[in-house]
């Protein structure tokens, strides 16, 4: 007889996730938690205590506790990535048709890139980047484009954060990143050569949601043969265009059409 796979889980876990779940069809005390869900009174109160300091749920004056608005984040972000996804996808599919490069699209999570939708183009090459995959803000297309909608302060916070293993490295990389931000801010793309990987190069440009804010941003990746530095400009606004047209359908409404916009029929062919 086959043997079933193994499940896993984490008892806290289970009763946390369990409580959510039931407070999203009503108020609860304590006392209510440990009588419908079975949950020990102590194990209620410190799941609670904790679940309140991140405002997932919050008390009210009868001492009972709902969802608070922390859980609002998640949610949205469900939802802004799944319609960020649906909507990109059939421009990142014609960015790298008949081309050698791989598209990416990333959302912002915490002040760096995580990777929500992967299109292959055609060459023969298949680079090992997955879905849910964090790239560092400062050696990547898609995390330096995020990053043109950063601070100063939340950029450096970042960037000595990645090399905090390398203390001596962060004054470098800092005027570096800033004037990687300035180029996107003027142009509307990053360049990432081989920053990261030996051999790869990169080129991102910034999404925009309905409020302006940049919160995701494409970038396509490519073997540095197949991506010269004279390409780069042409490239670049090839990548700069796509993401002003997914931001457009994101409802982003600039005060007034951008430089170096091109029309949708270009080809990033070689």
């Amino acid at each position: 007889m086959k043997k079933q796979p193994k499940e896993y889980s984490v008892p806290a876990i289970d009763k946390t996730v369990a409580i959510l779940n039931a407070l999203t069809e009503r108020q609860l005390s304590i006392q209510d938690i440990h009588s419908t869900l079975n949950v020990p009174k102590s194990t209620a109160f410190v799941i609670l205590n904790t679940l309140e300091q991140y405002s997932l749920i919050q008390k009210t004056p009868e001492g009972k506790y709902r969802l608070g608005h922390g859980v609002l984040r998640w949610g949205i972000g469900y939802m802004k990535s799944m319609d960020l996804v649906a909507i990109a996808r059939p421009h990142l599919e014609r960015l790298v048709a008949d081309t050698p490069y791989t598209a990416h699209l990333a959302v912002a999570e915490k002040d760096k890139p995580v990777y929500v939708d992967k299109v292959e183009g055609s060459g023969f090459v298949r680079f090992a980047t997955k879905i849910g995959q964090t790239q560092p803000l400062h050696q990547s297309g898609v995390g330096k484009a995020i990053a043109s909608g950063m601070t100063p302060e939340e950029i450096e916070h970042v960037v000595r954060a990645e090399l905090e293993a390398a203390p001596d490295k962060i004054s470098k990389a800092l005027d570096k990143m800033m004037e990687d931000v300035r180029h996107v801010q003027q142009y509307g793309y990053s360049i990432e050569d081989e920053e990261f990987e030996e051999g790869i190069r990169c080129i991102g440009a910034p999404i925009r949601g309905e409020n302006g804010q940049v919160f995701a941003s494409i970038s396509i990746t490519s073997l540095n043969k197949d991506l010269p530095a004279t390409k780069y400009q042409q490239i670049g606004n090839l990548l700069k265009s796509t993401a002003d047209r997914i931001s457009a359908e994101l409802g982003y409404l600039p005060d007034e059409v951008l430089p170096g916009e091109a029309p949708g029929n270009q080809s990033t062919r070689s």
